[in-house]
């Protein structure tokens, strides 16, 4: 499905915060994906000149960055050898550069980001690995994106379907409506990642919701929006891509990736 937004789908993205749009992208598309990611990650992880730094921002995530591939690579805290996810990623492979101006993208994204003309900001890869891939706390992408993004309001996100997706291996989960609150509360904590997240003991998250979806499949959704997912206790991966849009002629996080890591090489010779 490549077309713009019916008046229907405006009025439920306005009133609930998320759109869903099933079969967005062929069998042959989504092999295709999965094949290149799986290499991308393959290579990351088979690099001989990993940084030695891993630095854990959350109970649920530990960051690495990558300053010669210009990305930032997230690890399973259980295991610090287990990939958990990248961000950004398209760069390291033609097919995931290309399919960012497919129609399924770009069309909708015309109209949930307000204009004509309109490019990616980022791109994440989420892997929930089966038998353990672990989950995400409640939060909003707004809190992360405020400083790197120059026009955070306006950033929207498609996410990406690449299996079948459920409450057994981790289906994403939106609170709808959320992106309308005008306080959303923030934990509190040492580490600064965990300060994005929601804070459950004073927000009700009792509305919450699972959005299962299959393969092919995009969930779209704002930077305001409540959303979590569970970890992966089954035997199928649960892998998803999160491609974000913005107005045209933006600064993205490619971007600002290249310049943290031309910091962190010129801090290590220093």
């Amino acid at each position: 499905m490549a077309a713009r937004l019916t008046a229907r789908e405006r009025e439920q993205y306005d009133r609930d915060g998320f759109l869903v749009r099933e079969d967005v992208f062929s069998a042959a598309e989504i092999a295709a994906m999965c094949r290149a990611i799986e290499q991308v990650c393959a290579d990351l992880v088979a690099r001989k000149e990993r940084s030695r730094k891993k630095v854990q921002v959350s109970g649920f995530s530990v960051f690495e960055q990558f300053p010669d591939a210009n990305v930032v690579i997230k690890w399973e805290p259980s295991d610090p050898n287990r990939l958990k996810g990248l961000e950004p990623f398209a760069h390291l492979d033609p097919y995931l550069t290309e399919i960012a101006a497919h129609p399924g993208f770009v069309e909708p994204m015309r109209d949930l980001v307000g204009c004509e003309d309109v490019a990616l900001f980022t791109e994440k890869l989420n892997l929930k690995r089966a038998l353990g891939g672990g989950g995400f706390a409640p939060h909003r992408d707004f809190p992360y994106w405020k400083e790197p993004a120059e026009q955070p309001e306006r950033l929207v996100t498609a996410w990406v379907a690449l299996d079948d997706a459920d409450v057994d291996n981790g289906a994403l989960e939106v609170l709808p409506g959320s992106h309308l609150l005008e306080n959303v509360p923030s934990r509190r904590s040492e580490k600064v990642f965990e300060t994005y997240e929601v804070d459950a003991s004073r927000l009700d998250l009792s509305g919450m919701r699972a959005v299962p979806v299959r393969a092919g499949s995009v969930i779209f959704f704002g930077p305001l929006l409540v959303h979590r997912s569970g970890a992966n206790e089954s035997g199928r991966d649960r892998r998803a891509l999160l491609y974000t849009y913005q107005p045209a002629g933006l600064r993205t996080q490619y971007e600002n990736t290249r310049i943290w890591a031309a910091a962190t090489r010129a801090g290590e010779k220093g």
